[in-house]
């Protein structure tokens, strides 16, 4: 009986594939259409450019046409391997989908990038079976590098790194001559204010070199390939010290009056040429390939012959699987627009106990936040500086309040953790103390929910994340920042404040 199951089940397979091709290629296409609208958010990363500063560290549209290009240098082999499907790739395609729809709710394209791998992994193991993904594993995982690390984790390195390229370029600059004022990652030279970003950190150099070394060591398969992986690391210095040539050249050629390279494409150029340069020395001096070529395929007359078609009711299963994901995707996107649509801003006091309102300034909302930024002052008293911020749409994050000191040059002197009482709830409040030089301010930051209170931007984040994936949208996290030089007005302002921000989310 089994016999005969079989021979019906390869005599079905050969009357398939005496069909016309455009009866695969019409759900082939369908399942591409899927995908595109599936994972349709990365299309901003396909547009930017390695090593420059319109990308975090990612290859873009690159990694795409390097994995095509891998893929096709294996067409000789993968006419010649058998179609075995295998249902482990559901096990992939689940995961990945599940992914998908956790990238949407928290609008993280990292997580999409690494969906869209696992997807595209999972339909060609349930398709073609185990033997093509041993084949296509590197084109299969370079599809990550379609999309950067997420922004809090490359924002936290980027930083240090940002302050090690300012503090040895203002140490050159100086032996060579120019008188430079370094100010946190701000180089003050006669003239101009060069700023060293994230762009000039080197971390952008890094992490595409990254994904290139892995491409290089794959296509030059070296004897002992491990042995070589000392070399990722040791680009992380060399990131390091390209950025602190180029701003360094950059002081120099700007404080002699010749700005060109404070602009772009000649800075960005600048930039690549020092890091290529460190890259070859490099792999001149300390690598020498030894490539081994790479065996054939070995498989017998009868897989020789078969096609590498997949069954066709499989490929239009497929297609219906990818739609499936397409559609909760779409209905996420739509349920997160709605919220934001309803979003109304709270009503900031003009007057607070003695303190009256002079200024402020409103950004963001059209952006998917909303950031206010305000000035109160009260008789015989110093001004106080207030910053509300609340993300409305899913991709922004409670922003880190305690940055904006951070980044004009102060330093953290002490931090302490105080207890204040609203009419309704105890909120905790960080109370830190900056100094710069003879001037010092003091800052009371913290994070306020309908249901919680905490002073870490990570916990406010990792609360939101939590409702976003269970829900889809989160309930208001407000950012709430004071600061002044006396220590108790900011404490006791901060209390005010807090309780007239906690109606408003009481009826959130």
């Amino acid at each position: 009986m089994r016999t005969v199951q079989s021979k019906d089940r390869l005599e079905t397979t050969r009357i398939e594939k005496l069909q016309p091709m455009w009866m695969w290629a019409l759900p082939l296409f369908a399942a591409v259409i899927a995908l595109v609208v599936t994972f349709h958010p990365l299309s901003v990363n396909l547009t930017t450019l390695p090593l420059s500063g319109s990308t975090n560290e990612s290859l873009g549209v690159f990694a795409l046409l390097l994995s095509a290009w891998l893929i096709w240098r294996e067409k000789e082999r993968l006419k010649v391997l058998p179609v075995q499907p295998d249902a482990w790739g559901l096990v992939f395609l689940l995961v990945g989908a599940l992914l998908a729809l956790a990238g949407y709710r928290l609008v993280m394209r990292f997580a999409l990038g690494v969906s869209l791998a696992l997807i595209v992994t999972g339909a060609v193991w349930w398709l073609w079976g185990r033997n093509w993904i041993k084949h296509l594993w590197f084109p299969l995982l370079l599809l990550i590098a379609i999309v950067p690390l997420p922004l809090d984790l490359v924002g936290a390195i980027a930083f240090r790194m940002q302050t090690i390229v300012a503090r040895f370029t203002a140490f050159l600059a100086g032996l060579l001559g120019i008188p430079v004022e370094r100010v946190g990652v701000t180089l003050n030279i006669p003239g101009h204010v060069i700023q060293v970003n994230e762009a000039c950190s080197g971390w952008h150099s890094f992490s595409a070199a990254f994904w290139l070394f892995l491409l290089l060591l794959y296509w030059q398969r070296p004897k002992n390939w491990w042995q070589w992986l000392w070399v990722i690391p040791a680009l992380f210095p060399i990131a390091i010290i390209a950025n602190i040539f180029r701003v360094t050249t950059v002081v120099v050629t700007a404080a002699n009056g010749f700005d060109l390279l404070l602009h772009s494409p000649w800075h960005e150029i600048l930039g690549l040429g020092y890091f290529l340069l460190l890259v070859w020395l490099l792999f001149r001096y300390a690598i020498k390939w030894q490539s081994e070529g790479t065996s054939n395929v070995v498989c017998s007359l009868s897989e020789v012959s078969s096609s590498p078609l997949p069954a066709r009711t499989r490929v239009w299963q497929l297609t219906g699987l990818l739609w499936v994901v397409a559609g909760l995707t779409l209905w996420t996107g739509w349920q997160m627009g709605r919220a934001a649509s309803e979003f109304k801003p709270p009503n900031v006091p003009n007057q607070v106990g003695e303190w009256i309102r002079t200024w402020e300034n409103v950004e963001g909302l059209d952006d998917g936040y909303w950031f206010l930024q305000a000035r109160y002052e009260a008789k015989n008293k110093s001004p106080l500086q207030v910053f509300l911020h609340i993300p409305i749409e899913n991709r922004h994050r409670p922003k880190r309040l305690l940055n904006l000191w951070l980044g004009q040059g102060y330093e953290l002197a002490s931090s302490e953790t105080v207890s204040v009482s609203l009419p309704t709830r105890t909120v905790p409040i960080q109370l830190v103390k900056f100094v710069k030089g003879d001037e010092q301010q003091f800052v009371a930051v913290t994070y306020l929910h309908p249901k919680r209170a905490v002073t870490s931007p990570v916990t406010a984040r990792w609360h939101r994340m939590k409702e976003q994936l269970i829900w889809g949208v989160s309930k208001p996290w407000l950012a709430i920042g004071v600061a002044g030089v006396d220590r108790k007005e900011v404490i006791n302002f901060a209390k005010s404040i807090a309780a007239e921000m906690d109606k408003w989310l009481s009826s959130q």
